[in-house]
């Protein structure tokens, strides 16, 4: 046996107080007690094993011999001494002398196996664990020791095993014990499969990560975070009917959250595997720094044969208060309505749509031409994160993290042929009157860059905002007060505003997927 070093001058002191010659106790029990604290601390360890050792002590010890000792009992003897004195390098030696001259006494190779386990050599407390096992598989604290070894050596299958052996054929107090540990190892493998799952997302191997998720949840049914995690790869992968499946479970989930979450994945789920699609989206504004209303309104209605190819109508309606045309034009937003066909593309797990329009845009004011051809190619992305604003998830909490990003870049035929991109970001938190009124307090970020260099089309914005709710059975309805502060970062000698400006506004938002 290969040889093994001292044990730490800590270690040493942890075993003193157990060194009494008449702790001798029956082996089963303290057996049994040693494998039960294996998850204490070292000093307790080292305690029990201790204990464990002494126990297997020979009782002739404890008086004047009448017989002739068997051969290696001196050598015994002193380990069990070097034992009480913590000294297990040298227990660990005179048990080798003592079995070198009797092998098959099975009271001194457990003994040594503790030795070795005390000393912190796992791997051959094993092996000597074993032989003593082979000998007396009734031996069921043994077992179980076996089974706690192994998981030291992470030898998960092993442990299964013994622990198997012990729950099945012990009495009820090791076999409790032994059922306790197979469904703290089961629970950790199970946990390892999940993580073996998102790795395999992580990777955009999502075939792959599905039988992984199905093999965990037919082990787990009870577990709503792979419930959802299957529904999104179903649907993602176009098997409509499993994703429904797992979403409908969700959705009937006691957890609010979970619940809203399978209700937004079966929504989801239902439009997109839908026919057809429509959209709409209005968000009139007052703004205070030229005393305007504006109102945007876009709609679209579609024909989705495939997600990745969309064709639609759409229609895309702006005009403001202030803006007239004449002798003396002054203009403050884009006064047109745009009649556009289109088609566009979900790009898979991105969250990415590319769109293409060619249309006709019809002026509002007395502007000429009165109509315009009007060609955009673009792609838009959007992510929300934390507790949506009007959600069964915000109720009751006093405060939550909430965010979203949104970008949209394109060519604008229109526009002098201008490429055009645009990025907001909010950060901030639920406040707590969900119950009441859902409110949301972010800060607020938008930037906005143009190729032409237009001085209005090169701006940075930051300031507060506030998203509330007013009507709990329209969540698709938002108040939202901004007061941003701007600046131009691009110097145009023709820009009358100045380099910097302060902007309050008030929207009124309200969009709607078919």
């Amino acid at each position: 046996m290969a040889s093994r070093e001292m044990l730490s001058p800590e270690g040493r002191e942890s075993c003193k107080a157990s060194a009494e010659p008449d702790a001798i106790r029956d082996m089963e029990k303290v057996m049994h007690k040693t494998m039960i604290i294996r998850h204490t601390t070292r000093c307790g360890l080292l305690l029990a094993v201790c204990i464990s050792m002494l126990s297997i002590a020979p009782k002739s010890r404890a008086g004047p011999q009448q017989i002739a000792a068997p051969a290696g009992t001196a050598a015994a003897d002193q380990a069990f001494r070097e034992v009480a004195a913590s000294n297990y390098a040298g227990a660990i030696r005179d048990f080798q002398k003592a079995l070198a001259a009797d092998p098959m006494n099975s009271d001194w190779r457990k003994a040594l196996g503790f030795a070795d386990l005390a000393a912190g050599f796992p791997e051959d407390a094993a092996a000597e664990f074993k032989q003593v096992y082979a000998k007396h598989p009734e031996d069921f604290g043994l077992a179980l020791q076996l089974g706690y070894v192994s998981l030291q050596l992470h030898r998960n299958e092993e442990a299964e095993k013994y622990f198997q052996i012990v729950a099945q054929g012990a009495g009820p107090e090791l076999s409790a014990t032994a059922r306790k540990e197979l469904a703290a190892l089961q629970a950790s493998q199970l946990s390892d499969r999940k993580q073996r799952g998102y790795d395999l997302l992580a990777q955009h191997r999502d075939n792959d990560a599905i039988q992984v998720f199905e093999a965990v949840h037919g082990d787990d049914p009870s577990d709503v975070s792979v419930v959802l995690q299957l529904g999104y790869l179903y649907a993602a992968a176009g098997r409509a009917a499993e994703a429904r499946k797992m979403f409908s479970s969700a959705e009937r989930d006691a957890d609010p959250k979970i619940a809203a979450q399978g209700a937004a994945g079966l929504a989801t789920l239902r439009r997109d595997t839908k026919p057809w699609f429509a959209t709409f989206y209005a968000a009139p504004f007052y703004q205070s720094r030229f005393s305007n209303e504006i109102n945007p309104a876009n709609a679209e209605l579609g024909w989705r044969p495939s997600r990745y190819f969309e064709p639609y109508l759409g229609v895309r309606f702006n005009r403001d208060v202030r803006s007239q045309a004449g002798t003396l034009p002054q203009i403050y937003s884009d006064n047109s309505v745009v009649f556009s066909v289109g088609v566009q593309s979900n790009l898979a797990n991105t969250g990415i749509v590319v769109y293409a329009e060619a249309g006709t845009a019809v002026h509002l004011t007395s502007e000429r031409p009165r109509a315009r051809s009007d060609y955009r190619v673009g792609a838009v992305w959007s992510r929300a994160w934390g507790t949506e604003l009007f959600s069964p998830a915000a109720a009751g909490r006093s405060v939550s993290l909430t965010g979203s990003a949104y970008a949209d870049a394109g060519f604008y035929s229109r526009y002098d042929r201008n490429v055009i991109g645009n990025v907001q970001l909010r950060e901030g938190i639920d406040l707590p009157t969900s119950r009441v009124l859902p409110m949301q307090l972010l800060a607020g970020v938008n930037l906005v860059k143009d190729s032409n260099g237009d001085f209005y089309n090169n701006i940075v914005e930051v300031g507060p905002v506030l998203r509330i709710a007013p009507l709990r059975h329209v969540p698709s309805l938002a108040i939202e007060a901004q007061y941003m502060r701007g600046f131009y970062y691009i110097h145009d000698p023709t820009n009358p505003y100045g380099p910097r400006y302060g902007d309050f506004r008030l929207f009124l938002i309200w969009s709607k997927m078919f």
